[in-house]
């Protein structure tokens, strides 16, 4: 109770001493909680000295409170006396799911969406003495009616996945709430008007010389009024020009009902933002401020790059201002409860990944933290944004425009980021997803079309950017673990984008220690149904993809175990990238393997664990991820002694620049004797894919066979190195 009051005494002394506005104040800290699942509870006029501490911003899981369902927060907080043109904003940049918002009584309003600012006018209801009360609502879903076929909440990954704990289908497969209020919440005052949001976006009509920003400033004014709005830009990470525009508005009185003003700003000659290896992320700082003859009304800020995103006809790729780029990324989710990642931590990961030299990684089926997107943009990460839609939902026409209403959010929310430079709709919908029809009796082959459709559509309004309408699960090219096997990735690709690819593997023993106890490490069999595998399958693992599918032997001990599940993992990913950038626009366009770290203590499809610690498919992505990539091609699938057998040599250059002069080195040994060594020297063409040579080679005895292939700038500096082995058998 003292820290409380405490906590309470330090709000009240930074209120009081703040006079001028606008003037925004944080309400983080341990606010008060009590279960909400009893309707009868009055959680807004009951006395709160009995509940618990909880603290916000946080999942409500992260922060030590396993629950399910509904939970009331209160806080307290006062205020010096405020003067009458005073505007009171509320609010919150992220609550799961839903929200009811009170203040000494009065309703503010109510939310639906876990990702979603929201702003409540809190002017008439604000005291000197407050209380604010708010109901959060993250529902558990009956699994025996609504759960998973039919859900009803646009949470994607959150409450249905592969990753969280339970898995996707068990009964388990909501444990682990993401609910609370998850994401910082504010008390703003400002003078007669608030502006509520700032939506910018480039216009590129006079060309990438002279660039215009298109302003759209979301407010809400207390009466009619005469103003004028300024807009500047000014560089946020580096030296430059910066540019201002001021004209005059008229503000209508909007009650509780956002208006919005639009304004255009020349920025002849303004940097380009550029991803990562390709040029700066120059990122401009955007300032919005509403002026009368008293003064400053109210100031917004946000944060852009200028930068322009186009896809080819016929899988020709994507081009990032006028330059095509390849995109070679990996699917990401940080974590189950968003409240977990911070910029701190997104940096970490996002440092490996620019590491594994991919260059964009897909926010898979979620809407991520915003520090998620502040990182990218300033790293120059390339972002494919989904909206929160994963398999089957709810497939009323209000569900639809409920998500299409949700997506429009999403994309005015998160579409300052320039790092973002695709949305991606609906992930394996229902009626695409035939697979569906052996797991569920009501599956129907139209289930959840409309719901698609709107909310493809919504994306779509946003011509700033590529839009991809849904992901397809022909695009998810699980060859090798749920179908076919590995070698299948060196068939020609059915589809220009490929958003999934990969296996699973074991994290290292003493990351896997801290997630199976020592009694049930060692299961009995590999039988996938052995009940020793439980712990496990709750933890993600698929024993009968491993075991049956895939072929990987478990070995005699554990270390074993984890070194073939990870040589698997690490084989199939290379395998798979390399082919798929031999088949640069024939017609690959885009590549994500899935997935790039697991996402809480688990044993999944991440090259990087969940302590973050790479595996070895995180070094095998590496070198088939190179920028200027000696691809060897393994033509020969099984080789024989006395057998002719062939390796394709290629070499792929994905940069702007062309290696002129470079050298290419490859050389073969057979255990341990050179067979053959040569070289060539040519330029290789910036954005380029050149055939090499093909190697005739005839064994004499089994053994260990190996390709290794360099490629050497003028200087002969090596600049890409590759290396492939195979067995040779009697």
């Amino acid at each position: 109770m003292r820290r409380y009051a405490l906590a309470l005494w330090c709000c009240v002394t930074a209120f009081a001493q703040a006079t001028a506005l606008p003037v925004t104040w944080s309400l983080a800290g341990d606010w008060r909680a009590h279960d909400a699942n009893d309707p009868a509870f009055d959680g807004v006029r009951a006395r709160d000295d009995s509940w618990s501490p909880l603290r916000v911003p946080a999942n409500w899981y992260s922060a030590g409170r396993d629950h399910q369902g509904a939970l009331w927060y209160r806080h307290a907080f006062t205020l010096p006396k405020l003067s009458d043109d005073t505007l009171a904003t509320l609010t919150f940049d992220g609550v799961d799911y839903f929200a009811d918002v009170t203040l000494n009584g009065q309703p503010l309003g109510r939310h639906e969406g876990y990702f979603q600012r929201f702003s409540l006018d809190a002017t008439d209801a604000l005291r000197r003495h407050n209380r604010l009360a708010v109901k959060v609502d993250s529902p558990f879903e009956d699994p025996k009616t609504i759960w998973p076929l039919h859900k009803n909440m646009v949470k994607g990954v959150l409450n249905q996945h592969d990753t969280r704990p339970g898995g996707a289908w068990s009964p388990q497969g909501q444990d682990a709430n993401s609910g609370g209020i998850w994401a910082p919440v504010r008390l703003h005052l400002s003078r007669g008007a608030a502006i509520d949001e700032v939506i910018v976006r480039p216009d590129w009509q006079a060309g990438l010389e002279k660039p215009r920003l298109q302003a759209e400033i979301v407010y809400r004014a207390r009466e009619n009024r005469h103003a004028t709005l300024r807009l500047t830009a000014s560089p946020a990470n580096f030296a430059g020009d910066s540019f201002r525009l001021e004209q005059p508005v008229t503000l209508n009185a909007t009650g509780n009902t956002a208006q919005r003003l639009t304004i255009t700003l020349p920025m002849d000659g303004a940097k380009l933002w550029w991803p990562a290896g390709y040029g700066k992320p120059h990122l401009y700082q955007i300032r919005a401020s509403l002026h009368d003859a008293q003064g400053v009304m109210d100031v917004a800020k946000t944060r852009t790059g200028l930068r322009k995103a186009q896809e080819m006809p016929d899988n020709q790729g994507w081009r990032i201002n006028d330059k095509r780029i390849f995109i070679k990324g990996s699917n990401y989710i940080g974590s189950p409860w968003l409240s977990e990642m911070t910029a701190k931590t997104y940096r970490r990961d996002f440092q490996l990944v620019l590491a594994m030299n991919a260059n964009a990684i897909r926010v898979h089926g979620h809407v991520a933290g915003r520090p998620l997107y502040q990182v990218a943009d300033e790293m120059g990460l390339m972002i494919w944004q989904d909206v929160p839609l994963q398999w089957g939902y709810n497939n009323s026409e209000a569900f639809a425009d409920n998500a299409a209403r949700q997506t429009r959010e999403m994309v005015a929310q998160f579409g300052n980021s320039p790092a973002i430079i695709a949305w991606g709709g609906h992930n394996e919908p229902p009626w695409n997803s035939p697979w569906m029809e052996k797991r569920f009796p009501d599956w129907h082959n139209d289930l959840n079309r409309m719901l698609t459709e709107r909310v493809a559509d919504a994306l779509a309004e946003d011509t700033s950017r590529i839009v991809h309408r849904f992901s397809a699960v022909e695009e998810h090219y699980w060859q090798g673990w749920y179908f076919g096997t590995m070698r299948d990735m060196l068939a020609p690709a059915k589809t220009g984008i490929i958003t999934e690819f990969g296996a699973q593997a074991l994290p290292d023993l003493a990351t896997l220690k801290t997630i199976i106890p020592p009694q049930l490490r060692w299961p009995a069999t590999t039988a996938a149904d052995d009940p020793g595998w439980a712990r496990w399958k709750y933890h993600n693992f698929q024993p009968f993809q491993t075991f049956k599918f895939a072929h990987i032997p478990r070995g005699e001990n554990l270390e074993t175990f984890i070194h073939n599940t990870q040589q698997y993992q690490a084989q199939l990913v290379a395998l798979a990238a390399e082919s798929y950038r031999r088949q640069r626009y024939q017609p690959v366009t885009a590549l994500f393997q899935f997935m790039f770290v697991e996402t809480w203590p688990s044993i999944n499809w991440g090259v990087v664990d969940y302590l973050r610690k790479p595996k070895a498919g995180y070094y095998a992505l590496q070198r088939a991820y190179q920028p200027l990539l000696p691809s060897i091609e393994p033509v020969t699938a099984v080789w024989q002694k006395g057998q002719p057998g062939s390796v394709g040599l290629w070499a792929i250059n994905d940069t702007f620049a062309d290696c002129r002069a470079c050298t290419l080195k490859w050389t073969v040994t057979h255990n341990n004797r050179t067979l053959l060594a040569s070289q060539t020297r040519r330029t290789l063409a910036a954005d380029s894919l050149n055939k090499i040579e093909t190697l005739n080679i005839t064994p004499q005895a089994a053994g260990e066979l190996l390709v290794s292939f360099t490629i050497y700038d003028a200087k002969g500096k090596v600049v890409g190195k590759n290396r492939y082995r195979e067995t040779v058998k009697e």
